[in-house]
């Protein structure tokens, strides 16, 4: 009878053993040096699965001739660099767009100052947090998503920017605790940087929470008028809609009133205030990219307002004019605070889409909320702001 030798399985069991032993710095260099080495193999299957669906249009009993070959690989050659600098440009249109829009904002508020000193400081308060937005935008770096492990698919992801861009530029840009977003979404934070790529913590990765609050008003109302602007381009510029001119013309006026109405002046309050985290789950896909807060209440005044019950919404001082008011509901708009000491204030986060019932003897909401960006799973280019 063969004698069972054990000694492999003892070497793989301590090989194991040290893996798991090994600190935290040694890991992220081993983690960083695989996704170097995977990232050109994950680009280069991208490409053979290109060649692949080209060559399948052809019919199966045609075998393709070498000069035909050549010719396709050519082509597809210059496909992948028309596609490269199509995504260059789509970038630093996106950045145009951003700061655009960051300065007509900017404007608006700037040009607008009541004689209130309450609403006064108000305008002030909001002046500065868009002028520190526009710094940092104006330094921020754009950067393209290379790599995403299947086995933390919901948690990080890899940038194709690193150690290598901040010596170019002179100064720290790319660090750890670099907010990372998409417009003026946050969607993550740097937390390691190597030479050539770096690694990003999602909003939807339950170790990371912002410190956020609900906002309701005038900015609510720009978040949904852009996308609003965008639906409507999106139905002029079909023309298969022409045989539904009927149905889509009510709609499109329906729309029109809806953009009117959202473009009227409104009163911005700033509410309840708490902290929010990924839902947890951060193996594989995730089908449910669904953000969750906690400890949102109003308990002590701040520039923003008074103290208001956690119930009623009545402020806790009733001296002044200021009446009851929900300080959460589905809907509310959330940004950053600032008072994490990693993001900048009034970047966006999320919309809250549920709010939890208060249980007996609780001293704050719990939320459910959507992220500002969209779908997570479809990232392809960032920014990356300098660290605050």
């Amino acid at each position: 009878m063969r004698k069972i030798s054990y000694r492999p399985y003892v070497l793989l069991i301590f090989f194991l053993l040290s893996l798991m032993s090994l600190n935290q710095k040694t890991s992220d260099n081993i983690r960083s040096v695989v996704i170097s080495s995977l990232s050109p193999c994950w680009q280069a299957l991208n490409l053979v699965k290109e060649n692949t669906c080209m060559l399948a249009v052809l019919p199966l009993s045609h075998k393709p001739s070498e000069p035909i070959q050549f010719e396709l690989e050519r082509l597809n050659q210059e496909n992948l660099l028309l596609r490269a600098q199509i995504e260059n440009v789509r970038e630093w249109l996106l950045y145009e767009d951003r700061l655009q829009d960051l300065v007509e904002r900017l404007k608006a508020a700037s040009s607008f100052l009541p004689e209130a000193q309450e609403q006064k400081a108000f305008m002030l308060r909001r002046n500065r947090e868009l002028s520190a937005q526009l710094d940092l935008a104006i330094e921020s770096m754009p950067a393209k998503v290379i790599f995403r492990d299947p086995s933390s698919w919901s948690s990080s992801l890899w940038i194709n920017v690193g150690e290598k861009e901040n010596k170019a530029l002179g100064k720290k840009v790319i660090a750890k605790g670099s907010p990372v977003v998409v417009g003026t979404t946050l969607v993550g934070v740097i937390e390691q940087v190597d030479q050539r790529q770096s690694r990003v913590r999602l909003v939807t990765d339950s170790r990371l929470a912002p410190s956020v609050r609900a906002v309701r008003g005038s900015e609510q109302n720009r978040y949904l008028l852009e996308h609003l602007e965008a639906l409507c381009f999106a139905i002029e510029v079909r023309d298969d809609f022409v045989e539904m001119s009927k149905e889509i013309k009510p709609l499109s006026e329906l729309l029109l009133k809806l953009k009117d109405f959202l473009k009227l002046p409104s009163k911005e309050s700033y509410l309840a205030k708490g902290v929010l985290s990924g839902s947890g789950s951060s193996h594989f896909r995730s089908r449910s990219q669904k953000l969750r807060g906690f400890g949102f209440n109003y308990d002590f005044a701040d520039e923003e307002g008074p103290a208001r019950d956690l119930r009623s919404g009545m402020p806790y001082d009733i001296r002044g004019n200021q009446k009851a008011m929900s300080i959460l509901k589905a809907g509310d708009l959330l940004v950053t605070t600032g008072l994490d000491g990693v993001f900048p204030a009034g970047l966006r986060v999320a919309i809250v889409s549920k709010v939890q019932r208060l249980k007996e003897g609780a001293s704050a909401y719990e939320i459910e909320a959507s992220s500002t960006a969209g779908n997570l799973d479809e990232l392809n280019h960032v920014f990356v702001l300098p660290p605050v």
